[in-house]
């Protein structure tokens, strides 16, 4: 099994080369600290690992390269190791996505090499924290009713969280006071929210306002 490695720190690369270099039949191509630099070399032929071993924190940034490498590299298995199992990160990851492993930064020696092992003959592999993290966001979005916002809700939703009041608001879309206070009544009454803190969570959760 052929795998690159990818972690901003340096010790934790260490560590889990010291930990698979016990196993025969894993070859570590090379490590990085950036994951630029592996797209890079992917991208130039200069790699061609079977599993990316993805151990930075999942940032927005660590999406989009997941993302990108998962286009433009579909025969690449990525497996990710962070201390983040957030409910909404692992569902991103491993539902749109469509990464292979989702694991905790806590894992042992054994457990990592199964996870290797399994995702190599095709297996989806979760650590129990991951896989609770992501039956709870499945089961919130199944629990979530069916919500449409409107073109003219989703404008003013975006200006609701960049802070404008509804003045702000009417200035900018050209239209009353009182209409912006309907169209907010009605963007809480859909989401069944009462506080645009929730109605933030609520919109990023459902992805409220793609198109």
């Amino acid at each position: 099994m052929k795998i690159a490695i990818v972690d901003d720190h340096q010790i934790i690369i260490d560590g889990i080369e010291m930990l698979l270099g016990l196993e025969k039949n894993i070859a570590i191509l090379k490590t990085y600290t950036d994951a630029c630099d592996f797209l890079l070399d992917m991208r130039e032929g200069k790699i061609n690992p079977d599993l990316l071993l993805d151990l930075m924190m999942p940032t927005i940034n660590g999406f989009e390269c997941a993302k990108v490498l998962k286009q433009e590299f579909p025969h690449l298995k990525i497996i990710i190791l962070s201390m983040n199992c957030d409910p909404k990160v692992v569902y991103e990851l491993v539902e749109k996505i469509k990464i292979e492993g989702y694991l905790s930064k806590n894992v042992n020696r054994q457990s990592l090499v199964r996870a290797l092992q399994e995702v190599q003959l095709g297996y989806i592999h979760l650590s129990e924290e991951a896989e609770m993290a992501l039956n709870q966001f499945q089961r919130k979005i199944i629990d979530y009713p069916q919500i449409i916002l409107t073109a003219r809700e989703k404008q003013i939703v975006k200006l609701m969280i960049d802070g404008l009041t509804n003045k702000e608001i009417s200035n900018a879309l050209f239209i009353s006071e009182s209409t912006v206070e309907t169209h907010r009544k009605n963007i809480y009454r859909k989401t069944e929210t009462h506080s645009l803190p929730k109605l933030i969570q609520v919109v990023a959760n459902l992805n409220l306002l793609a198109d």
